[in-house]
């Protein structure tokens, strides 16, 4: 019942796959993550889950997946699956269930400036080159806080195919389709991006504690893999080369109205189960005022942060901050920062040692109608060895789109980047990368 075009191309070779919106109506930015943790409800318009807005996973327009007492979210936009379903026995034993099943497809082209690939920049890292970057299924049973009485509930995220899944398969779990057999690694693999049980526990805390176990996306960084949810096709490089998922458990306790704890145990950052294993810490301190303008999250990622050599992946501490800020209904301002490290990693220079990256990102976004929005995107990114990117030096992004819902279940979105690094020439070759994208997400 839902897409699934399968394309043929052959795979860039280049960085392994990377450890690691704004649309009006739609999600606002200083969640964790939009789909790891229970927040305060309700899409704004004109933000991006600002006033600390969490939509379930992946659909900014959908039910929330978690309610809070103080306000009912706006009634939900069903599309093509969801109504193709609701007077279906299925689809009735589905609402009666509390089962959402929904997704999208999102599709795109770059002109580039480079003849083969845009690399270091991954996701979009063909240049040139038309991608199928996901099929994106989601089915969910959420939880209601406001019950305050035990339940259960359970997510699953699938990416069936899609371009931007050889960047997000994790190490352990069918991994296989990266590596060079056959003939080559998958051009369009397959990743159950997330999938996890969650529990809401009414006795845990001043307000009752939600916990997750499983696979789920990371609370680092504003920008998320699911397309509906980002402002761009391309990505910061602050998101690519930090975590995207982590596998372990999650738990999110409301300490009052304005601040929120989240904490957890994993595996690492994007490994599931795997001897590329370490136990890993990862936490959110959140605070987002009821009735104020700005959230804030501050976010860390801490382990042994060394190089495992004899298994080739990456353990490394992580850093951020993501403040958001909404200066009027119509223009919100993101803030993006972090600061990672490891020991013990292979420099491309030659030998190991200490490595770090860090950076920050600016995002303005202005909703110009209901249907029309546009975001800048401004980078400074430091790779200081050039472990991450396999080219040292400082890189800087500017990116400018524009998003159009011509009619519900609809957006386009096209935009221009330009990317610099002047101390290496990671494109090519170049100091310098030109690419102009036209994108098309079909939401089903």
């Amino acid at each position: 019942m839902f897409p699934s075009l399968l394309l043929v191309s052959a795979m860039t070779a280049g960085q392994p796959p990377a450890p690691p919106y704004y649309l009006p109506g739609v999600p606002d930015p200083s969640d964790v993550r939009r789909v790891a943790q229970p927040a305060p409800t309700a899409p704004v318009p004109g933000g991006i889950k600002g006033n600390g807005a969490e939509a379930p996973p992946g659909d900014p327009a959908a039910a929330e997946n978690i309610k809070t007492e103080k306000e009912e979210p706006p009634a939900p936009t069903k599309y093509l699956l969801e109504r193709s379903l609701a007077e279906t026995r299925l689809g009735q034993l589905f609402d009666t269930r509390g089962i959402k099943v929904y997704g999208w497809t999102q599709m795109s082209y770059n002109a580039s400036s480079a003849s083969r690939t845009n690399l270091p920049r991954t996701l979009d890292d063909r240049a040139n080159e038309f991608l199928l970057n996901q099929n994106y299924l989601i089915a969910e049973k959420g939880i209601d806080t406001t019950k305050k009485e035990f339940q259960l509930g359970w997510a699953m995220n699938w990416i069936l195919p899609g371009s931007d899944a050889r960047y997000t398969v994790v190490r352990g779990l069918w991994d296989d389709q990266l590596r060079k057999n056959n003939g080559g690694p998958v051009a369009y693999p397959i990743d159950p991006y997330q999938f996890y049980a969650q529990a809401f526990l009414p006795g845990v805390g001043p307000e009752g504690t939600s916990v997750k176990v499983g696979r789920f996306a990371t609370h680092c960084s504003y920008e998320v893999v699911q397309g509906v949810d980002s402002p761009f096709v391309s990505r910061s490089y602050m998101f690519q080369y930090n975590p995207f998922t982590h596998t372990g458990v999650w738990a999110t306790t409301p300490l009052n109205d304005t601040w929120t704890a989240s904490y957890g145990l994993a595996t690492g950052s994007d490994t599931f189960i795997d001897p590329a294993n370490r136990l890993t810490f990862i936490a959110q301190l959140r605070w987002a005022p009821p009735e104020g303008k700005t959230n804030i999250n501050l976010n860390v990622v801490v382990t042994d942060p060394k190089y495992d050599t004899k298994e080739a992946f990456p353990f490394y501490n992580y850093y951020g901050m993501v403040l958001t800020h909404k200066f009027t209904d119509k223009l919100t301002y993101v803030l993006d920062t972090a600061y990672s490290h490891i020991y013990n990693a292979p420099i491309p220079a030659g030998g190991t040692g200490f490595a770090d990256w860090y950076g920050v990102a600016n995002y303005f976004t202005y909703a110009h109608t209901d249907k029309v929005s546009s975001t800048v995107r401004a980078e400074v990114f430091n790779d200081s060895t050039g472990f991450r990117t396999g080219f040292k030096g400082v890189y800087t992004e500017a990116t400018y789109g524009v998003a159009w819902k011509p009619v519900p279940g609809l957006i386009l979105r096209p935009s221009v980047r330009y990317d610099y690094n002047g101390n290496s020439r990671p494109f090519e070759g170049d100091h310098h990368l030109w690419t102009g994208t036209m994108e098309c997400i079909v939401r089903w």
